[in-house]
C-alpha cells in the first residue's frame, strides 16, 4: 500500500508495461543475432587453429623425409647434426603445438559460455514470456560484449606459425645439414563485433581508406613468381592471381596461407572473380581465348574463343564479362557470348586494365591518364596528372572512390567517383608494382609487388 502511494514511484514504469512485446523487439532478435555472430567468429577460429596444427603435422613429415633425402647421401660425420635437427625439430613443434591446445581450451571455454547465452534465449524466445525476455535482453547483453572483448583479445594474441628447414649448402666438412626455423605470421582474421541496432539511429558503416601499411609478403613455399600481371578475391575470400611468365594460377586462403597453384595453356594476363558464383574468368596476353576457372576445384572448365586475339584486362559483374581488346571493350554474358562492343576513342585506348564502378561506370587506364565512361560508351571524365607516370590498374571501395596503382611513381592516386583527386598515397615498401586488389571488407591489399615477384599484404586505415 505505501509502494503504491509513494510520489517517487510514480515515474517507474511496470516491468509489465516495459517488457511488452520483448520477444518480438529488435533489441531481443540483436541478442540472438550477437550470439550467432560470436559462435561463428568462434568456429572459424577453432577451425584456424584446427589448420594451423594438422599444418605443423604435415610440415614435419615433409622435413622429416627432406632430412631422410639428405641423410641417404651424406656420410657418417652428419649424424650428430642430424640428431641435433630432430631435437630442434620436436622442441619447435612441441612447444607451439602447447600453446595452440591451450588456445584450443581458451576458444572451447568461450564456445561453451556463449551456446549457454543462445540456449537461453532459444529457451525464452520459444516458451517465455515478455517480462522473461526483457530480464534476458539485458543479462545477456553484459555477457555477448565481454565475448567479444576476449575474442578480440585472442585474435591479438594469436600467430599461425609454419615450420621451415633452411638447408645449409656450404660444402666443407665440418658443416651441419641445416637448421629448423619456426616463421610466425599475425593472425590475418578480422573480427567485427556485432552492434546493437538501434531502429531509430540507422547507421551505415563505410570505411573510407587513407592510407596503408605493409603486413608480410605471402609465403609462397617454393614457388618462384615470375610476373603477377591480374589479381582478384572471390566471393568466399580465396585470392587468386595468374602469373604471365610462369603460366601459372595461385590460391590462397582467407588467411593468405599459399594452397595450391594450376597450370594454364595459355599465358594468363588478367583474372577477375565472378560475383555470387564459384567462378573465375581468365583472359589471355597474345592468345584469342578466355578461360573460365572453377575456385573451389581449382581446374579451367572451358575456353571461349573472342573474335580478335591479345585481349587485356578483364572485368566481371553478376550479368556480364567485360574485356578489352585494342580500342573495343567487348561485352559478354556469363558463358562468354558477345552481347555487344563499346568502342573508344583512338586517344583513349586502353593500357591493359579495366574495371567496373558500383554506379556500372567503366573506368581504364592508358599509361599517363584514367578514364571513366558509361556502359554505353559516353564519356564521364578523364584524369591526368603529372604525377601518374605509368598508370596500371584501377580498383574502387564501396562508395565508389576510384584508387590508381602507379608503377613508376609508387603511388596510388585516390580519386573520387567523379573523377577529382582526393589524394596520393605514398608507400615505400612499394617497389614496381604492378595490379592490386582489395580484401572484400576493404581492410587488406593485396599488391602484386618487386616487378610482380611477390605479393605484398597491406592493411588499410
Amino acid at each position: 500500500m505505501f509502494a503504491k502511494n509513494h510520489s517517487a514511484c510514480k515515474t517507474i514504469t511496470s516491468i509489465d508495461i516495459a517488457s511488452k512485446n520483448s520477444k518480438q523487439s529488435q533489441s531481443f532478435m540483436d541478442s540472438q543475432e550477437q550470439s550467432r555472430s560470436i559462435l561463428e567468429a568462434l568456429e572459424k577460429l577453432i577451425n584456424n587453429r584446427k589448420e594451423n596444427c594438422s599444418r605443423l603435422e604435415e610440415e614435419e613429415k615433409n622435413i622429416l623425409k627432406e632430412i631422410a633425402t639428405i641423410k641417404q647421401n651424406a656420410s657418417s660425420r652428419f649424424e650428430s647434426s642430424k640428431d641435433t635437427l630432430l631435437k630442434q625439430l620436436s622442441e619447435l613443434k612441441g612447444k607451439y603445438e602447447a600453446g595452440i591446445k591451450r588456445q584450443e581450451k581458451d576458444l572451447g571455454d568461450l564456445v561453451t559460455s556463449t551456446k549457454a547465452v543462445k540456449e537461453e534465449l532459444a529457451f525464452v524466445r520459444d516458451n517465455g514470456s515478455d517480462q522473461q525476455a526483457f530480464v534476458s535482453i539485458h543479462s545477456s547483453k553484459p555477457v555477448l560484449d565481454e565475448m567479444e572483448y576476449k575474442i578480440e583479445q585472442l585474435i591479438e594474441s594469436f600467430e599461425d606459425a609454419s615450420l621451415v628447414f633452411v638447408e645449409n649448402i656450404s660444402k666443407g666438412k665440418n658443416t651441419d645439414l641445416g637448421s629448423i626455423e619456426m616463421k610466425e605470421t599475425p593472425l590475418s582474421f578480422l573480427f567485427i563485433p556485432y552492434k546493437q541496432r538501434q531502429a531509430q539511429v540507422p547507421v551505415t558503416g563505410r570505411r573510407q581508406i587513407t592510407s596503408f601499411s605493409h603486413l608480410y609478403d605471402i609465403d609462397m613455399k617454393k614457388e618462384k613468381l615470375g610476373g603477377v600481371t591480374g589479381i582478384t578475391i572471390s566471393d568466399n575470400n580465396t585470392l587468386i592471381f595468374c602469373d604471365l611468365n610462369t603460366r601459372k594460377i595461385y590460391f590462397c586462403d582467407e588467411y593468405d596461407i599459399y594452397q595450391s597453384s594450376i597450370k594454364s595453356p595459355y599465358e594468363p594476363w588478367d583474372v577477375a572473380a565472378i560475383p555470387e558464383t564459384n567462378m573465375a574468368v581468365i583472359s589471355g596476353r597474345k592468345n584469342p581465348y578466355i578461360q573460365f576457372l572453377d575456385i573451389e576445384r581449382r581446374m579451367i572448365t572451358k575456353k571461349v574463343k573472342l573474335d580478335q586475339s591479345g585481349s587485356g584486362g578483364i572485368a566481371v559483374t553478376k550479368d556480364n564479362i567485360y574485356i578489352t581488346i585494342k580500342h573495343k571493350i567487348q561485352v559478354l554474358d556469363l558463358n562468354g557470348k558477345l552481347k555487344r562492343t563499346i568502342s573508344l576513342k583512338q586517344e583513349q585506348n586502353i593500357n591493359w586494365y579495366i574495371s567496373v564502378c558500383p554506379n556500372g561506370n567503366i573506368c581504364y587506364s592508358n599509361e599517363n591518364a584514367v578514364h571513366c565512361i558509361t556502359t554505353d560508351g559516353c564519356p564521364m571524365f578523364s584524369y591526368a596528372s603529372s604525377d601518374i607516370r605509368y598508370a596500371r590498374n584501377t580498383i574502387t571501395d564501396d562508395v565508389g572512390n576510384i584508387y590508381v596503382l602507379d608503377y613508376y611513381s609508387r603511388n596510388i592516386h585516390k580519386l573520387s567517383p567523379t573523377g577529382t583527386l582526393v589524394h596520393n598515397i605514398f608507400n615505400d615498401r612499394l617497389s614496381g608494382p604492378l595490379v592490386f586488389c582489395f580484401s572484400k571488407d576493404l581492410s587488406k591489399l593485396y599488391i602484386a609487388n618487386g616487378f610482380g615477384t611477390k605479393i605484398s599484404v597491406f592493411t588499410t586505415s
